[in-house]
């Protein structure tokens, strides 16, 4: 039973990689170029590497307590295979993180890593917050109502992060969190609405696309406002390229609302994929093509829906 749902877990993982269309391979390497590009930014550019990418490897490993999946464990498995499935699950998720940290020279981290991920099994899934999280969103932005939500913590690092930028005046640091707070936003359009949620708008596609480009846009500048005055503050001399990169992120962000709608109502193909994350993170300039590009596209997707 233990191999068999591991083995259903790995096909899973497979027929969702092939529902991003174009080859699963391709779409396999775009994953682990993403993850490297992310893992060399931060091992170049923080002081702090050793200490910061544990915290993240260990927040993605909490991403899998989903209290329903454990609950079906619980009710189909024995305690003792209960925790060993959760155990290689964990460790399985934050095995590419360890491996980084061992091929970086930080091998005590690496190991600390591996065992704090398998103590996570002891971890209560079914604790939560009595209260909603509040949000400094309207109504009508529910990608960033919902994302903020789940990733509040994630933003309260980026803070943090700001933080150390200015205590050892490194402006890198800072900088990354605004590149991180753009990841995170933008991760908050990969999944695709059902089609009764656009269909509802009355509006045609044009003005559809500007609204949800607008909301992001604001949404967006107003969770890095604070990061960008404290650099600004910090580093007067450096404006244009604080500004630079705040520029690059709010793009970024665009691009990814975009691409949620180039296929609309499908998933996110792999071709659309490739021009927001590999493309565009090697070679930022790319984005005033990228942008008209899936402008248009997402505009065509959904003229059919709203005309």
């Amino acid at each position: 039973m233990l191999k068999f749902y591991l083995m259903l877990q790995a096909r899973r993982l497979h027929r969702m990689v092939v529902g991003m269309g174009g080859y699963p391979i391709l779409n396999y390497l775009v994953t682990v170029s993403i993850f490297l590009v992310i893992s060399f930014t931060m091992f170049f550019n923080i002081k702090q590497f050793s200490l910061i990418y544990p915290f993240i490897a260990l927040w993605v490993v909490s991403l899998l307590s989903n209290p329903e999946q454990h609950d079906f464990l619980k009710l189909t498995y024995s305690r003792k295979d209960y925790y060993r499935i959760r155990i290689m699950e964990n460790t399985a998720i934050a095995f590419p993180f360890v491996y980084f940290l061992c091929c970086s020279g930080k091998v005590l981290e690496g190991l600390i890593l591996i065992i704090l991920s398998a103590l996570m099994v002891l971890f209560n899934p079914n604790v939560r917050w009595r209260r909603a999280i509040p949000t400094p969103f309207g109504k009508y932005p529910y990608e960033f109502i919902t994302g903020f939500r789940v990733m509040f913590i994630f933003f309260l690092l980026a803070y943090f992060l700001t933080y150390i930028s200015l205590r050892y005046a490194n402006i890198g640091i800072g900088i990354f969190a605004i590149i991180g707070v753009s990841f995170v936003c933008t991760s908050f359009y990969i999944k695709v609405e059902d089609e009764f949620y656009v269909w509802i708008f009355s509006s045609n596609a044009r003005k559809f696309m500007l609204d949800k480009l607008r909301i992001a846009a604001y949404s967006f500048l107003f969770l890095c406002l604070p990061i960008l005055i404290a650099l600004i503050i910090s580093n007067p001399g450096r404006v244009l390229l604080i500004m630079a990169f705040q520029i690059f992120g709010l793009c970024y962000v665009i691009a990814g609302v975009l691409c949620k709608y180039s296929s609309f109502p499908g998933e996110i193909q792999t071709r659309e994929g490739l021009l927001l994350f590999p493309f565009s993170l090697f070679c930022p300039p790319l984005l005033l093509f990228v942008i008209p590009y899936l402008y248009k596209k997402s505009v065509k997707s959904l003229e059919g829906i709203l005309g």
